[in-house]
């Protein structure tokens, strides 16, 4: 029995089954990835859930650079399904789109060029390819040979795609900025609002917000909760700027309108005087919030509670270059 129980011991200590307070340790956290925009780099650091905090360079890399000198201005980020890090550029230099390679690769940081364009933000589609979004029409490439596909998204003009998200409803989800609204007598205002496409057609579906809902003026990002609840980063003419929130109650599949739309707010994250810019998802529920200051060439990612948006703390502070797509990497490591 006495070694029976020797051996128990033994193995526990060995495979680190248990932590000291007798309960499965939790696993190690994914890595929190950021586009440092003036920087032209990727910044790679420790996440929420790990035992260590801050800069976790990759090799023969120093502070917190895992990939530098990628794309001219680097902007939205996302995990392909072969574990690479995808990285638009918003510039219009070459390239448009890099490939860096992810943390489990055998050349972690290297990076090689995609495509050419301008981008704010990338997305992966439930067709495993790669989905850009920029000026006009969403643009789809092949994720083996970096190969254009088509413009995806169709029956519906885009003006300035600033962020594309997959939801949950089988849509595709852009965050949509016009700065001339066209007149008889020529500008007449902005519109900020989010579409909506199918996701394995691109054909429009419907304006889900229009410009207006629930504060709606400037968006940028868009994502979703765990919830399935819609998150827009918006920017606001008072300067007012927050991060809205749209219960996935408030969706209808027979009637893809927002119900809630009018006067009240839908402002679930906010803060004084900030630039919000992009947020994601926390391998920890919690949401975490690029945020730039006025001139874009500095700023933190901050983190928010996910049930109640609540702020918690500043994740990341001072990022290179200024942050802008953060993602959290696939798996742990």
């Amino acid at each position: 029995m006495r070694k029976t129980v020797v051996l128990l011991a033994l193995l526990v200590s060995a495979t680190g089954m248990l932590a000291a307070d007798g309960l499965p340790p939790l696993p190690h956290s994914p890595d929190l990835f950021v586009s440092g925009f003036f920087a032209a780099s990727i910044e790679r650091y420790y996440g929420p859930r790990s035992s260590v905090t801050g800069p976790h360079a990759a090799p023969a890399e120093t502070a917190a650079v895992y990939s530098r000198n990628v794309v001219r201005r680097p902007w939205g980020l996302a995990f392909g399904p072969d574990g690479n890090l995808y990285v638009a550029n918003v510039s219009g230099a070459t390239p448009g789109l890099a490939r860096v390679n992810g943390p489990f690769s055998a050349s972690p940081g290297a990076w090689t060029a995609l495509a050419d364009g301008a981008f704010n933000d990338v997305a992966f589609g439930p067709d495993g390819n790669l989905y850009a979004a920029g000026h006009g029409a969403v643009r789809r490439y092949d994720v083996v040979t970096g190969a254009w596909i088509d413009e995806f998204t169709t029956g519906y003009p885009l003006t300035d795609a600033r962020g594309i998200a997959f939801g949950p409803d089988g849509k595709l989800y852009v965050g949509n900025y016009d700065g001339c609204v066209t007149g008889p007598t020529g500008c007449t205002g902005t519109r900020g609002e989010v579409v909506r496409f199918d996701a394995l057609t691109g054909k429009f579906v419907d304006v889900y917000l229009p410009s207006g809902t629930g504060g709606l003026q400037w968006p940028w990002k868009v994502a979703f909760d765990p919830t399935g609840a819609l998150l827009v980063v918006n920017w606001t003419v008072s300067g007012n700027n927050n991060v809205l929130r749209f219960p996935a109650s408030q969706r209808s599949p027979s009637a893809p309108v927002f119900t809630g739309r009018g006067t009240r707010s839908a402002a679930f994250l906010t803060r004084d005087g900030w630039f919000p810019l992009y947020v994601a998802v926390g391998p920890d529920g919690q949401l975490y919030v690029s945020a730039s200051n006025s001139a874009g060439d500095a700023g933190d990612v901050l983190r928010f509670d996910g049930r109640t948006g609540a702020f918690i703390d500043v994740f990341v502070a001072n990022v290179d270059g200024g942050p802008r797509g953060i993602a959290f990497a696939p798996g742990s490591h």
